[in-house]
């Protein structure tokens, strides 16, 4: 046997107590430090969001066959580009940026319903707007359930303010 036996072993002895007391103290002194920082939440106002968004993305208004948006009036500050054809809507679809493809429902219906249904399923940084002259929010509704539903609807007459306040609902939902 050794000098020392097993009761004569240097043992541990916890303060239960005095570990609660020094948490507490640590805790208060904790929250004594929080409670002089400010938290500042800052909420983009819809001005600071629409500078933001119109840095970031294009608008492409399909006005194939059309002169829908060559006549109207749309947003600035959006990089606005207006295709007329097929080929110059695939050239900036290629972008893998966030963009927004307006379509003019009314001058070709299935051609529109198609290329919205091409983007939704292989281009998913790209959204898409259909601008009709008689589309109710119900209507809109049934057609965004479908596999070529848009992800913004607009009624004519359109206007600069409709078309941005709609971008910047989409940009915001992304």
């Amino acid at each position: 046997m050794s000098d020392y036996d097993e009761d004569d072993k240097p043992t541990v002895v916890l303060d239960l107590n005095a570990l609660k007391k020094q948490k507490l103290k640590d805790e208060e002194d904790l929250a004594k430090m929080v409670s002089g920082i400010e938290f500042i939440v800052h909420q983009e106002t819809e001005e600071e969001l629409a500078e933001v968004a119109e840095e970031l993305f294009k608008v492409i208004y399909f006005d194939f066959q059309s002169d829908l948006f060559s006549q109207s009036s749309l947003p600035e500050g959006f990089e606005s580009v207006i295709a007329t054809d097929l080929k110059e809507l695939n050239t900036h679809l290629k972008s893998k940026d966030f963009q927004i493809v307006v379509f003019n429902y009314d001058a070709h219906p299935k051609a529109v319903n198609q290329l919205c249904m091409q983007i939704k399923q292989k281009l998913p940084t790209t959204k898409t707007v259909i601008v009709a002259k008689s589309i109710s929010p119900q209507k809109a509704k049934m057609h965004a359930k479908t596999p070529y539903g848009a992800n913004g609807y607009l009624a004519h007459p359109l206007n600069e303010d409709k078309l941005k306040a709609e971008f910047l609902r989409i940009y915001t939902v992304k």
